[in-house]
């Protein structure tokens, strides 16, 4: 990791630092809680589209998986009496199917993999409008979300995948071609899966409307934010966890003032573009 990049990390953590000051000075403590939370959750969708940039296969359906993955599991374990732990298992295993067939027209038809994953997203957003029909559907899940220990786990899991992509040997065997493809969207449609389902878990019910567009917007914000390339192979740390959490402090305190939707929306398209701008300013210093 340059030097700059190193750089780009510590100016993040110091807006996470000032984030959380804010929050807790104007807002009641546990909304802290109910942020970090929310990050363990979301932490685990946006690590799968860093990993499928990372890999230089943009992964666009990782919203939509996410929220066809907890329709799945609150439909499977209501309606057909699944018990949730195999309905989870599965969701998970189904996600990661769906990721080999992207990987294999990404590969086959040497097609953009944004392309295949926006068709592909489009085909999970249709499956959980069916599975839910119209209505919510509740699940038991008291005490089964792990609360702020998500957020760890998500750390811990993001630093470690991190630290791992700075060898140039795992950057050169996993950067491309089939390896690379598979990786990049198959892992990353289990994590975003997994996402979908810790979102379930949280919420305790799978709700129609999905939010999958959003959800992918927000990955994006917060992964080039984090300062991953867009082009795929460079990346950071810490990058993607300190973007993760700014963007939900963001969010909660726009929440708890009551903002309109317009708002978080704006927000994310504006992250996007500042993203965008610093990753192309890294790029630039790294090769200056």
């Amino acid at each position: 990791m340059s030097t700059w990049q190193r750089a780009w990390e510590g100016v993040l953590g110091l807006l996470a630092v000032l984030g959380l000051a804010l929050v807790l000075v104007t807002t009641r403590s546990e909304l802290v809680l109910d942020i970090l939370a929310q990050t363990g959750q979301l932490g685990l969708i946006v690590m799968g589209f860093g990993l499928s940039l990372r890999t230089g296969t943009p992964n666009l359906a990782v919203g939509a998986v996410a929220s066809v993955s907890g329709a799945f599991v609150a439909f499977t374990t209501t309606a057909a009496g699944v018990p949730l732990p195999l309905a989870m298992l599965l969701a998970l295993v189904l996600a990661g199917l769906a990721g080999v067939v992207m990987s294999v027209f990404t590969m086959v038809l040497s097609a953009p993999a944004w392309a295949v994953s926006l068709g592909a997203a489009v085909v999970c957003e249709a499956v959980a409008a069916a599975l839910l029909d119209g209505r919510t559907i509740p699940l038991e899940t008291a005490g089964l979300y792990p609360g702020p220990l998500g957020f760890a786990v998500f750390a811990v899991i993001s630093i470690a995948g991190g630290l791992l992509w700075t060898r140039q040997e795992v950057r050169a065997d996993l950067g491309g071609g089939w390896p690379g493809a598979v990786l990049g969207l198959a892992g990353s449609s289990v994590l975003a899966a997994a996402g979908g389902i810790a979102l379930l878990m949280r919420l305790g019910a799978a709700t129609p409307g999905s939010q999958g567009l959003y959800t992918t917007v927000f990955a994006l914000a917060a992964v080039l934010l984090g300062g991953t390339s867009p082009y795929g192979e460079r990346a950071g740390v810490a990058g993607t966890v300190l973007g993760v959490l700014i963007l939900a402090l963001a969010q909660g305190l726009l929440a708890y003032f009551g903002a309109p939707m317009w708002v978080f929306v704006l927000v994310m398209g504006a992250v996007v573009l500042i993203g965008l701008g610093a990753s192309r300013l890294l790029d630039a210093l790294r090769t200056a």
